[in-house]
């Protein structure tokens, strides 16, 4: 397709996309609970966007301590050392080696960015953030639990794509019809929560296919789309930076090579219902320094409230930094010390028990 053709595609699906419906400031109830008309968008459209969750403040914090680990990047796979020649303090880049780039002493493109929460404190108190939380309890109740946590690093004129996936592994029924009931109730898969610290344009943005999260597609020996297809109801998920797009971990999403000067950079986190990941029998490709690895895995209960623990650390570190903010009351159940402190600090970092040892793939 010539870059032409791309451009028109572009701008089609960014006036489908402002078009759904499914836009617009997070607002709350009288319980703190999102409004039911926002509620009633996400489930139909297995997406959302909410427009100035993050002050700019914040962001600029993010952005700053992201640059420093994104300096740190070994330079290309399997190095030591960063592109200046410093020790890498931490092994949780996926990177992605050029050959030709390689050759000529280049380094390799950083793609994604796994378990920033012991990597930057600003995406720790992010994490902790009230209304990205409140936002968790109005989808998936007062205990919900965490899933993961990663930054998406889509490099200006150099960003792969993100094949066409359903996350969701487990919560489908014998013919590929979602547990997950229209009002949201019901085994689901939870969602994946993007924070934009920079412009998501059609050009550089994840896409998303409206009302998808219904069907799997791989049931019935079916596939995937190959992300060469420009699928003609799939929508962009446009965020400015402060912007948060929730998309329904079931929906059929992907991006395509970014081709524009404009770099995306996007902290991902995820929660999920509690009783739709206790018991649950899965593959889980999250639980390991990047995700290049599996293992088949029923989670416990003990599993999943000491990942759970993450949450009433984040809300006790975000409150000893935004001193004026009302924190989030977490009321769901977790085990170990809530209070945020360097012996906590090096608890969730303990070599062979680190924190993300216990995400949760569904």
């Amino acid at each position: 397709m010539s870059d032409q053709s791309f451009e028109a595609y572009c701008e089609a699906g960014r006036q489908r996309a402002l078009a759904l419906g499914n836009r617009g400031p997070a607002t709350f109830d009288e319980h703190g609970r999102l409004t039911q008309d926002i509620l009633d968008a996400y489930y139909r459209c297995g997406f959302y966007v909410f427009t100035g969750v993050v002050d700019a403040d914040e962001i600029a914090e993010l952005t700053q301590e992201f640059e420093s680990v994104l300096e740190n990047a070994p330079v290309n796979i399997g190095s030591k050392v960063d592109r200046n020649g410093q020790s890498v303090r931490h092994q949780y880049y996926t990177l992605s080696n050029d050959n030709e780039a390689v050759a000529k002493g280049e380094p390799s493109v950083v793609g994604l960015i796994s378990h920033p929460l012991m990597m930057m404190d600003s995406a720790l108190r992010l994490y902790g953030h009230p209304d990205l939380l409140r936002i968790a309890a109005s989808v998936h109740g007062e205990d919900f639990v965490p899933f993961h946590e990663s930054i998406f690093h889509k490099g200006a004129g150099e960003g792969p794509p993100t094949n066409w996936h359903q996350d969701g592994r487990t919560h489908w029924d014998e013919t590929g019809r979602a547990l997950e009931q229209p009002d949201g109730t019901g085994k689901r898969h939870g969602y994946n929560l993007s924070v934009a610290c920079s412009q998501c344009t059609p050009a550089n943005a994840l896409w998303v296919v409206p009302g998808s999260h219904r069907e799997w597609c791989l049931a019935n020996g079916g596939e995937f789309p190959s992300i060469s297809e420009r699928l003609p109801d799939a929508v962009p998920a446009l965020l400015e930076p402060g912007d948060c797009g929730m998309v329904n971990r079931s929906s059929l999403h992907g991006s395509y090579a970014n081709r524009s000067p404009d770099r995306r950079v996007t902290v991902l986190v995820g929660y999920h219902n509690r009783d739709s990941a206790i018991g649950t029998e899965t593959t889980n490709v999250h639980a390991f320094p990047i995700p290049n690895k599996k293992k088949d895995i029923c989670y416990d209960e003990n599993y999943v409230l000491r990942r759970a623990r993450m949450i009433p650390l984040a809300i006790d570190a975000r409150r000893q930094h935004f001193l004026n903010e009302t924190p989030f009351v977490y009321q769901g159940t977790w085990i170990g010390s809530a209070n945020w402190n360097e012996k906590t600090r090096a608890e969730i970092a303990q070599p062979g028990d680190e924190y993300w040892r216990r995400d949760i793939t569904l």
